[in-house]
């Protein structure tokens, strides 16, 4: 973070409670020595942009929903909290942050898409299971996701619907596929070892 190692600190035995929160801070890189800039409730790490860092948080004790929004200066003298739309579960998916824009990802290929305000967009189901993080082309206004077999599938970002996907190139397996995007050439990395590049705006079956 800016150069600084961070620390997410909490008793070992209450890892994962939204009741009991924790304390996040940054250590000096060279002497290593600890200040506290917040405190935070379970959830996942963003990304930190303009100076702030953004959690997703899970404020509630008797849900697994992302909950909360956290921004928290990197200086610890600003925070807020932007509430979340309901049914975001962090059990069950994959959020990615693309520019204003929150995407959570289900195992089950719905896709739903959250400003950073807390507004939700739209909320589509892909029939298309296990997909990774998406990537975002300002120029196609488009959603790339794609699975660990190669399975690629583009979503309109205005609203979700599908604008096509392709056919599974491997047996199931290997890590979640990671998308690249280059101009106008998208590379899929997927399976265990396979590789595949090609254009973002041509179907090509499936």
């Amino acid at each position: 973070m800016a150069g600084r190692p961070l620390a997410d600190c909490g008793p070992l035995e209450d890892r994962g409670d939204p009741a009991v929160p924790s304390g996040l801070y940054t250590l000096s890189p060279t002497t290593g020595a600890p200040r506290r800039i917040g405190t935070l409730y379970a959830g996942s790490f963003l990304a930190e942009r303009s100076g702030e860092l953004l959690y997703l948080e899970q404020r509630e004790h008797d849900t697994d929903d992302y909950t909360d929004l956290l921004f928290l200066g990197t200086d610890g003298g600003r925070q807020r909290r932007v509430k979340l739309p309901a049914g975001l579960s962090s059990q069950q998916i994959t959020p990615a942050l693309v520019g204003d824009t929150l995407y959570f990802v289900r195992q089950n290929g719905e896709v739903t898409a959250v400003t950073t305000t807390g507004k939700r967009l739209w909320s589509k189901a892909t029939q298309v299971e296990w997909l990774g993080p998406p990537v975002v082309s300002g120029r196609r206004n488009a959603l790339y996701l794609a699975t660990a077999a190669g399975r690629v599938i583009a979503l309109d970002r205005r609203d979700g619907r599908v604008l096509w996907r392709t056919k599974a190139r491997t047996d199931p397996g290997g890590i979640p596929a990671e998308l690249t995007l280059s101009g106008d050439a998208l590379t899929t990395v997927y399976g265990y070892d396979s590789l595949d590049a090609s254009g973002m705006d041509v179907s090509r079956g499936g």
